[in-house]
Parts: structure tokens; sequence; C-alpha cells
């Protein structure tokens, strides 16, 4: 009995551990810009602000048009990289970011129009930060 005691005392205190380590939501990408292309092919250029995250699509129909703002969540889960998100309401568009800018890689996840599934990594061609 004993072993049981300490084997689920040791999860819990596990579990807290953890717990204690996840990030606090951020807005210090407010005022990064970021382009970046896809393996698909596709390119976007992002921007966010205090107002919220807005985008280019690079190789779409309207590649001037800026989409957005959308409010956005972000957390920085390691120095220098961050988990995004947003909902664009009136398209049904859900997007995912994880986005590191020590290595200048970006990976996608999406679910477009409600429907079409998108799940990409990226190279990211330029970057400009807040000082």
């Amino acid at each position: 009995m004993n072993k049981l005691v300490t084997t689920l005392a040791g999860l819990a205190i596990a579990a807290t551990s953890v717990a204690a380590e996840l990030a606090p939501p951020t807005r210090s990408l407010d005022g990064s810009e970021i382009t970046y292309e896809y393996t698909s092919g596709r390119s976007y250029n992002v921007k966010f602000e205090p107002a919220g995250v807005s985008y280019r699509y690079l190789t779409g129909s309207k590649p001037d048009k800026w989409w957005g703002p959308f409010p956005y969540q972000a957390f920085e889960v390691r120095k220098n990289e961050y988990f995004a998100s947003w909902f664009e309401a009136g398209y049904g568009d859900y997007v995912t970011l994880l986005i590191n800018f020590d290595n200048r890689l970006l990976y996608g996840s999406a679910i477009l129009e409600g429907e079409e599934v998108h799940f990409h990594g990226a190279h990211i061609i330029d970057a400009r930060r807040p000082r």
C-alpha cells in the first residue's frame, strides 16, 4: 500500500510541477511582422498589433489585401518561440501558429472555412520584432 501512496503522491507532484511551467498568455508579439512560405507553396505576411492579427495571403488572388485584424491569443513557450491562435469570425477560419524566431521555422494548423484542414511547416523569410 505504501508504494501505491508514494506513486500517487509522486504523480501529483509531477503534475503540479508541469502545471507550474505553463507559460502565461503574452502580448509580446505586438509590433511583430513576419513573412513565411509553407511547404505547400502558400506564403503569408502576418502582423501582430494591439488591435489583433492581420495578414496578407501573398500567393492568393488578392496579395495586397490585408485581412483582419482578428483578436489573437499567444504564449511564449520558450524564449523566442510562440504559440499563437485566432478565429476569423464570419469566415469560419481557425488558425494556430508555432513560431520560432531563432531557427526561422513556423508550423501552422488551420481549419479553413470550417471544412479544409491545413497542416504544414514553413520557413520564415523575413521577421521584424519590436526592440
